[in-house]
């Protein structure tokens, strides 16, 4: 990860402590909708064991998110840049594991998860990419290398573009083809560009399976 995006989290963790706006949310409910579009990809079984690595835990929020939701046999581990920001989730959440270090540099030292999920990691440029679609697919070809039953990530969508003043730190992808890089990894795989109208999620679940994620349990938190 770049020295420039660890720059942009430290100067939001300075001005806003450790909320959600540290992590570039706008706020607990978006926060939370981004969540809960990931989880279809989950079991549906609430009572089932399984694995999963969260790619830009922060403070372990998606953790939170999950435990609220009812999952509880969930081995889970968080991955970060940041160390202040797994220091503080080590602290929420004792019982999982969080790891800070850079999801591509570490490569197979992550292990296997049965799934790996990320939320709002993807969208900064990195500008070691001239394009930052490469570091997009990079990502998530690691995910999909990783993860052994499922894979959900989302991004901030070219089509919600206009909502927001221009910031050349972040980027909008074009869902169709992100959908379409996915699918050539992972047939049952599906495009949500219904929860918020400037972010979209990928849901791609692996092995045998051949039906893609719809539907699904989700927690929604207001502002």
């Amino acid at each position: 990860m770049s020295e420039a995006t660890k720059q942009f989290y430290a100067g939001l963790l300075q001005r806003h402590g450790t909320s959600c706006r540290a992590l570039s949310f706008s706020s607990t409910s978006t926060q939370y909708a981004r969540f809960s579009a990931l989880f279809p990809v989950l079991p549906t079984a609430l009572d089932t064991a399984f694995s999963l690595l969260d790619v830009g835990c922060g403070f372990g929020d998606l953790y939170g998110c999950l435990l609220e939701a009812g999952y509880r046999k969930v081995a889970y581990t968080g991955l970060d840049i940041m160390p202040e920001f797994t220091a503080h989730a080590a602290a929420r959440y004792p019982e999982a594991t969080f790891v800070t270090g850079d999801f591509l540099q570490l490569g197979a030292q992550v292990g296997n998860h049965d799934f790996v999920l990320s939320s709002g990691a993807l969208n900064l440029v990195n500008e070691r990419y001239p394009d930052h679609y490469d570091f997009v697919f990079a990502m998530i070809e690691q995910m999909y290398q990783t993860a052994t039953q499922g894979v959900a990530f989302n991004l901030l969508s070219a089509e919600g573009k206009h909502h927001f003043a221009h910031d050349a730190r972040f980027f909008y992808c074009q869902a169709e083809r992100v959908l379409e890089h996915c699918r050539g990894k992972a047939p049952a795989t599906a495009l949500d560009h219904g929860y918020l109208s400037y972010d979209f999620a990928i849901r791609s679940r692996l092995g045998d399976s051949t039906a893609p994620c719809s539907g699904g349990r989700g927690v929604r938190r207001r502002t």
